[in-house]
């Protein structure tokens, strides 16, 4: 402790105590020599919060006034267990800092004010009530504190271990103290040990999670207002979100996390795995990894693969896994039990597994999660703005803004094809600015509507073809139809050409569920199929189709 006199000097004030001691035992241990210092004071001793540990022995004062002062903890520990029975002995200390103290932490509040001073983390504060306050010596500097899940720091910064204080108050942190003025302090570091924490519904704005960053979302703060804070710790990687559906999105960037939290805002039981950003392990791609029913084929569970590398091809309406497997998505692994260390994974041996592994637990691991996009969406806005951003011609969604009601409507990557205003006005061959203007003076609109499209796909609607129903029923001539029709079941009309027979009564666009021939009903083909069917039956007469519009039904 130090005096500031008017003179700008500093003079040493030597802090000491004079206590005195009861007959029996002390409950008092010593370490050292010239002099001996007090290790600890155990919590049944009479002396507890009288000495403390770090005190530095002066002298021992007999009850006759004599003194004595030996040099080294054993012959100091002799002299007060020989005088045990004596009334009116007394012990002079000075009140130095221990050189180190390492005790766990009770739960809750500690009353602890940590600060940081010169670039130390100083206890400054103990408030009357803390657990604390018989122990913990105002001045000492905290080297370092860990918490019950092993995330550690040394070298501490004030600030840090105030968060951790308030946020962590469960049993079993542990802290290091030291006596700054040895300059033993350690150097700083920090460590968060990997977890995996059950969130609340909601969305991204309601959980409070603020993260930025790619490929890797960083968690960069969680907001004071949400039930998050203090169970999950701000600068971890974000890497995994597991879903009840049976859905863990791995190594996906914070654009996606953040659409993906939001489409799943309303279930319950989902996780955020959180790791260390200088782990390892970290991912390395975005993958999905998809727990399938124990039960079924491939053609039970409604897929269809294809493709090299194989992909997700068709996922039917009715399959269990319909909106969670996506077209597009490109096979990586099938995993169960007693998968083979080396798997075939061309279609046929994708399908050979989903075989073999029925009546187990297994998953299918994909990849390309990005890249995979409906073909079709189409999504009638709400009134204010929309947060989408566009870029290219014609307008390609490339993200989102922190609150976009689009997050969970649409995907990056899909293309504005048309856009609808409540007056009727249609518009399409887009540019990405005046889209933006027009959605911004309409922006008191909630008639707003936007087809968006999968480019690869879908092709992009051309002034003068038809609006598309929600269901139709066509029959078909005899002779050829000058059709170009694309994909898997349901396949779709990509082109009625001039030349065709269905040219004005025929839309664009139009998915193919059943086609009828003599009566007998055909379903669940592919474009290449359907277009056999076509053929080999062009001289049949009375042949019908039925069609859907696939951004309704599919």
């Amino acid at each position: 402790n130090f005096i500031q006199l008017n003179t700008g000097r500093k003079i040493s004030v030597i802090m000491t105590t004079v206590a005195t001691l009861p007959s029996g035992p002390l409950g008092i241990t010593f370490k050292g020599s010239n002099p001996p210092v007090i290790k600890e004071v155990k919590y049944d001793s009479p002396m507890f919060g009288l000495l403390k540990c770090g005190y530095s022995f002066v002298e021992f004062i007999h009850a006759n006034g004599q003194t004595e002062a030996p040099k080294d903890s054993v012959s100091l520990a002799k002299l007060i267990k020989s005088t045990a029975e004596d009334e009116g002995r007394k012990m002079k200390c000075i009140m130095t800092l221990p050189a180190e103290v390492e005790f766990l932490l009770p739960e809750g509040d500690v009353g602890l004010t940590v600060t940081q001073e010169k670039g130390i983390a100083l206890i400054t504060k103990i408030e009357n009530d803390s657990p604390l306050k018989h122990l913990v010596r105002v001045g000492m500097a905290v080297d370092a504190f860990t918490l019950p899940d092993g995330s550690s720091m040394t070298g501490c910064h004030a600030d840090k271990v105030m968060e951790w204080l308030s946020t962590n108050q469960e049993p079993g942190r542990v802290m290091i103290l030291k006596d700054p003025s040895l300059g033993a302090l350690s150097p700083p570091s920090f460590s968060q040990t990997n977890a995996a924490f059950e969130i609340p519904q909601g969305d991204t704005a309601k959980l409070g999670l603020r993260f930025q960053g790619s490929p890797l979302p960083n968690l960069v703060d969680v907001d004071p207002r949400s039930e998050l804070r203090g169970r999950i710790q701000p600068d971890m990687i974000i890497a995994a979100l597991r879903c009840p559906d049976g859905r863990e999105f791995q190594g996906i960037d914070s654009s996606y996390l953040a659409k993906m939290l939001d489409e799943t805002a309303d279930l319950e039981g989902r996780q955020l795995y959180l790791m260390n950003k200088y782990d390892d392990d970290l991912p390395s791609e975005p993958l999905l990894k998809v727990w399938c029913p124990v039960f079924g084929t491939a053609e039970e569970l409604g897929l269809v693969f294809g493709g090299n590398p194989t992909c997700a091809k068709y996922v039917a309406p009715h399959s269990q896994l319909n909106g969670i497997i996506r077209k597009g998505m490109r096979v990586v692994n099938v995993w169960w039990k007693y998968a083979p260390p080396v798997q075939d994974l061309s279609p046929e041996g994708i399908v050979q597994s989903l075989s073999e592994s029925s009546g187990c637990d297994r998953c299918i691991v994909f990849t390309n999660i990005y890249q995979s996009l409906p073909d079709e969406v189409v999504v009638t806005f709400p009134a204010g703005n929309l947060g989408l951003r566009f870029a290219e011609t014609p307008p390609k969604v490339i993200g989102y803004t922190r609150d976009s009601p689009a997050r969970k409507l649409v995907d990056v990557g899909m293309v504005a094809d048309t856009l609808t205003l409540g007056s009727g006005n249609n518009y399409m061959n887009l540019e990405p600015t005046k889209l933006t203007r027009t959605l911004i003076a309409n922006a008191a609109s909630d008639k707003r509507t936007i087809r968006f499209i999968n480019p690869k796909v879908v092709p992009l609607s051309k002034p003068g073809d038809l609006p598309r129903p929600d269901r139709m029923t066509i029959g078909l001539p005899p002779g050829k139809l000058f059709l170009n029709m694309k994909g898997m079941f349901p396949c779709l009309i990509t082109q009625v050409k001039p030349q065709s027979p269905l040219v004005g009564k025929l839309p664009n666009g139009m998915a193919v569920e059943e086609l009828v021939i003599d009566g007998r009903s055909y379903t669940g083909f592919s474009a290449v199929e359907l277009s056999k069917l076509l053929k080999d039956s062009a001289h049949k007469p009375q042949r019908v189709m039925r069609l859907s519009n696939p951004s309704i039904s599919y």
